[in-house]
């Protein structure tokens, strides 16, 4: 990036420029910084996000201040951003991220964002957000650790023991529920 800036200061200024924008909204994230977030969202911004809203666009500032307020507090204290910039094209950025136990470094999830910046009376600003996390079933070892643990339910459930006397009804309940979960899990 230093060598692509080093020369006339336009359009390569502003890349430069919408990249520590993007970088700037995952450290006011990680520093819980409400201003330092206000700052740089557009007030026309939307954002759309996989991983709470369900694809319902926020519209606006307000919205989206709204939902970065409830993300850094559903986060609490020690889950936080990393973030790897992987694309930029003009005032387009791209980043993957993880979210990890900043206390361990444990990975719990990952996804992409796209972030669209644009030039407001000189200033850099967010105008589009879109956040996608990958389900935390597709990651391998969960996946793993679900299936072994299922299997391992099943091998102490003796259907025999089970489906006598009282214990039969709270069994077929049990298995059904069971079954229920590890199919939303697995095939969402």
């Amino acid at each position: 990036v230093a060598a692509f800036c080093a020369g006339n200061p336009g359009p390569a200024r502003e890349d430069k420029r919408a990249l520590e924008t993007v970088l700037k909204l995952y450290t006011a994230i990680r520093n819980r910084d409400i201003n330092e977030l206000s700052d740089i969202i557009g007030e026309e911004c939307q954002c759309v996000c996989n991983f709470i809203s369900m694809f319902k666009p926020f519209q606006g500032k307000k919205q989206v201040m709204e939902f970065f307020s409830a993300l850094m507090k559903s986060l609490g204290n020690n889950i936080q951003f990393v973030v790897q910039p992987t694309m930029q094209d003009g005032m387009i950025v791209g980043v993957s991220w993880k979210l990890e136990w900043s206390q361990t470094h444990v990975p719990i999830g990952k996804g992409f964002s796209f972030i669209i910046c644009h030039v407001y009376q000189g200033k850099v600003l967010i105008r589009n957000v879109e956040m996608f996390m990958e389900p935390l079933v597709h990651l391998e070892p969960l996946r793993l650790k679900l299936m072994g643990f299922v299997m391992n339910v099943m091998d102490k459930i003796s259907l025999h023991e089970a489906f006598r006397g009282k214990a039969r009804r709270a069994v077929i309940y049990l298995l059904l529920v069971l079954s229920l979960v590890i199919g939303f899990l697995l095939f969402t």
